[in-house]
């Protein structure tokens, strides 16, 4: 039997609504707010009046007028309050505190060596960094709204309302992150790096307005965010598009989740470097310069150089071709720190091959496009997490600063 909503939960999916077309769209008016969301003028004014009212909204000035009368202007109250995003990379941990908008007033970082990291060191290197930045801006965490960390790994929500975070790339097995953010006194949301790097090109980037698409990170490993009928597709237990442990060979190289034939194994930068000079020659600590290097050597028309890159093309391209076989996505969005330099290089090449290897509908359909973010777009994904919940539950609302 299915559940009659409350007026509460209409009352609670309103606020969303208008909210959310807010946030997305600032500065925006009352009558495009009743045209995108099919809500009432009455409706409107009442939820806007609310959201005046609590600080997240603000209205002043008026838009451009075409001859009519003149719309007044309704953009979120950027400087209400404070979210931060924090993301565990493969070699660092980034950190940076946005106000409402989304934009960003200070960044930090925490490297660490050999792609792992404890998670204890890790815990205490965002809280010393949060604190750190915070202090900087003269404020503290009452201000801020929440914190989001992305993670390169799935997060399991478990009984009692623990969290805990399987990511075998930075050597964690069921590492336990219930009660992340209490030291600092802030709420924190966790989510999966692609997955909330996903949402974030989705609100600004490449995947907005998209209905059915495919974000997929390149890195040192490769992951994927799923787009399915506007919204992110998550799976039974959350681990949805874990793409770059699916299976391209059956006696590929060993990977570090233990199997091998992955995915990462034969498109991540270091096995793309393995390729060109070989395993002897190591770029732990260089990969960034490593593919610098391989790169200008392969427009130099090295033959080792582009016998790996163009390995790497036809590897991806058939990787993502299981992608569009699968998904029947409209767009995939290339980003990645390496992702994103493949695909400025060799896009059109990208296309092809995943053209040559996917079902002839699907594939002649789909389309290949790079990350609009660049490389911010993680941390900034992060962000998105504690804004998620502001505008489906008004998480935080209490913390924001009251008009005057």
């Amino acid at each position: 039997m299915v559940k009659k909503a409350s007026v509460k939960d209409v009352r609670r999916r309103n606020r969303a609504l208008i909210l959310r077309h807010v946030w997305l769209n600032s500065p925006t008016s009352r009558s495009e707010v009743g045209a995108a969301t099919g809500l009432s003028p009455a409706t409107v004014t009442n939820v806007m009046n609310e959201l005046i009212a609590e600080g997240s909204v603000r209205e002043g000035g008026f838009l451009d007028s075409d001859g009519g009368r003149r719309r007044a202007i309704v953009s979120i109250a950027a400087d209400a309050g404070l979210v931060i995003g924090a993301d565990v990379g493969e070699t660092r941990i980034g950190v940076t505190v946005f106000d409402l908008a989304l934009r960003p007033l200070a960044a930090g970082e925490y490297p660490f060596k050999g792609r792992r990291i404890e998670v204890a060191e890790a815990r205490s290197a965002i809280t010393a960094q949060v604190t750190s930045l915070l202090a900087g801006l003269g404020t503290d965490g009452r201000r801020v709204l929440g914190l989001g960390l992305g993670v390169p790994g799935i997060v399991q929500e478990v009984a009692g309302g623990r969290q805990l975070v399987h990511a075998e790339v930075v050597g964690w097995h069921a590492a336990d992150f219930s009660g992340f953010g209490d030291e600092l006194g802030i709420p924190a949301y966790i989510d999966n790096g692609a997955k909330s790097t996903t949402q974030a090109e989705a609100w600004y980037g490449a995947a907005r307005g998209l209905e059915h698409g495919v974000m997929v990170l390149v890195g040192e490993g490769a992951g994927a965010g799923i787009i399915t009928d506007g919204k992110l597709y998550r799976g039974y237990s959350s681990s949805a598009g874990e793409w770059g442990h699916t299976k391209i060979s059956l006696d590929g190289p060993h990977c570090r989740c233990g199997r091998t034939g992955c995915v990462e194994t034969f498109v991540g930068a270091s096995a793309v470097l393995d390729q060109w000079r070989g395993p002897d020659e190591t770029w732990l600590g260089r990969e960034t310069e490593g593919v610098e290097a391989i790169l200008t050597a392969w427009r130099d028309g090295d033959p080792a150089a582009r016998r790996a890159i163009d390995g790497v093309v036809r590897h991806l391209g058939l990787a993502l071709s299981n992608l569009v076989n699968l998904y029947n996505p409209q767009k995939i969005i290339v980003g990645g720190w390496f992702g994103d330099r493949i695909a400025a290089e060799s896009l059109p090449a990208l296309q092809a091959a995943v053209r040559a290897y996917a079902l002839d509908q699907p594939g002649g359909e789909v389309v290949l496009v790079r990350s609009q973010l660049g490389p911010d777009a993680a941390v900034l994904g992060a962000a998105t997490l504690p804004i998620s919940q502001f505008i489906e539950y008004g998480a935080g609302a209490d913390r924001l600063t009251a008009p005057a």
